[in-house]
C-alpha cells in the first residue's frame, strides 16, 4: 500500500523546509531505489515495520523499526526492502532557504544511520503532515510547512546515531531516569548517585546522557530547577525569591539569580513582575 504525494515548490515564501514528495510505504512489493547522483534534496526514511538494507559509505546495514537514514543533496543513494519481511516506511525529501545551515549546526551535514528509541511521537508527526496533504492538497502551505518542521525536529532531537545501539539497553537507563530527576531536581544534585541508580560509571553516565539529551546531567537538573522555579514564581506573589531558590535546589539567592538570569535573561523578580502585568 502507497500513500504518496508530489508537491510544488513554494520558494516565493522562503521556507525554512518545505517538501518536495513525502509518502508512506506498507510492505511494497519493489521498493528498490538505487540513485548514482542521489536527488537535489534532503531525503529522510523511518522504518516503523518490517525489515530493510542499506547500502551506506561502502557499508551495508540491515534496518528494522526505529532506525532512521539521511541523505544529503547528492549523495548517492542505495536502499531497498527485505523480500522475506517488507518493510512499511515514512520518506521525504525536502528543502528549504535555510534548511542546509539549519541541519549543519545540528550536526546533521552528511548522510547517516540513525534510530529512535521511542517511534511514537515522529511517526504521529509525519502522519499529521500526510493527512494535511490528503486532506487540502497544498492549500495551506505554510501549514505544511510547519508540519514537515515539526517531522525535521522530532527527528533531530530525539534521533541516536546508529554506532551507539549495541548500548540500547543502557540508553533506556537513562531515558527511564529522566522523570525520577525531574521530579527530585531541588534535591542536592551528586553525580555519582546518579551513575549509580543506572549501574553505568560517571564517566559513561555523563558520556550517554548527552548522547541521549544533547545535554550534560547538570545542565538537565538546573533546566528542571527552573522550571519549577517560575511555576513557584507565578504559583503564589506572597512566596519570597529567597523560598523560591531554596524549594528549587538553591540555597545561595545570589547564586539562583545568577543562574536564572542566564537562562531566561532576567531575573526571578522581574520574571514575576512582567507575568503578573
Amino acid at each position: 500500500m502507497y500513500r504518496q504525494y508530489m508537491l510544488p515548490a513554494f520558494d516565493e515564501y522562503n521556507f525554512l523546509c518545505f517538501p518536495h514528495s513525502v509518502g508512506k510505504n506498507t510492505k511494497p512489493l519493489d521498493h528498490n531505489v538505487n540513485r548514482e547522483s542521489g536527488v537535489r534534496d534532503f531525503s529522510l526514511h523511518f522504518v516503523v515495520g518490517g525489515k530493510g538494507f542499506l547500502e551506506l559509505n561502502g557499508t551495508v546495514y540491515a534496518l528494522k523499526q526505529g532506525d532512521v537514514f539521511l541523505h544529503t543533496p547528492y549523495q548517492r543513494m542505495r536502499y531497498y526492502t527485505s523480500e522475506d519481511d517488507r518493510w512499511e516506511i515514512y520518506w521525504m525529501q525536502l528543502n528549504g532557504s535555510a534548511l542546509a545551515n539549519f541541519m549543519l549546526e545540528r550536526g546533521f551535514h552528511e548522510s547517516s544511520l540513525w534510530y529512535m528509541n521511542e517511534n511514537g511521537p515522529l511517526e504521529q508527526a509525519w502522519l499529521e503532515l500526510l493527512d494535511e496533504v490528503e486532506a487540502n492538497n497544498f492549500l495551506r502551505p505554510a501549514k505544511i510547512s510547519s508540519l514537515t518542521y515539526a517531522v525535521i525536529v522530532e527527528f533531530m532531537c530525539n534521533a541516536i546515531p546508529f554506532t551507539n545501539k549495541r548500548g540500547t539497553h543502557n540508553v533506556d537507563r537513562i531515558i527511564g531516569l529522566l522523570p525520577r530527576m525531574q521530579e527530585n531536581a531541588h534535591l542536592p544534585f551528586n553525580l555519582e548517585e546518579w551513575a549509580d541508580n543506572a549501574n553505568l560509571t560517571p564517566n559513561y553516565f555523563c558520556s550517554l546522557f548527552k548522547k541521549v539529551t544533547k545535554m550534560t546531567p547538570l545542565a538537565y537538573i538546573t533546566k528542571c530547577r527552573i522550571q519549577l522555579s517560575k511555576q513557584l514564581l507565578l504559583g503564589d506573589q506572597s512566596i519570597q525569591i529567597k523560598e523560591v531558590a531554596i524549594n528549587s535546589g538553591y540555597p545561595s539567592v545570589s547564586y539562583f539569580n545568577k543562574i536564572f538570569m542566564e537562562m531566561e535573561g532576567m531575573t526571578p523578580g522581574e520574571f514575576r513582575t512582567i507575568h503578573y502585568k
